[in-house]
């Protein structure tokens, strides 16, 4: 990512539909309800897209849960990724 922020709300809402949408599920307790985890920030990954840390609500489990997003759900929740090239318009 260009730039270290917080997410914003409508960021926060999509990953919570995509992680719904993939069947995320938590290793802990099998809740399918991850959100994304607080302070944590997504992290680029080498073919543009990005893997969003998420957590358990249901039962604030240690697990750690990644959600991957591919290069177009990074691009669509505005995530900037290092895949990107500069041949880019």
């Amino acid at each position: 990512m260009a730039k270290k922020s917080r997410l914003t709300d409508l960021q926060d809402r999509r990953l919570r539909r995509l992680a719904r949408e993939k069947d995320l599920t938590c290793p802990d307790c099998g809740s399918s309800e991850p959100v994304p985890k607080e302070g944590g920030q997504p992290k680029d990954l080498p073919d543009g897209g990005a893997e969003a840390p998420m957590r358990c609500e249901a039962c604030e489990g240690a697990s750690e849960i990644a959600l991957v997003l591919s290069p177009e759900e990074a691009q669509a929740l505005g995530l900037h990724s290092l895949g990107e090239g500069p041949e880019a318009p």
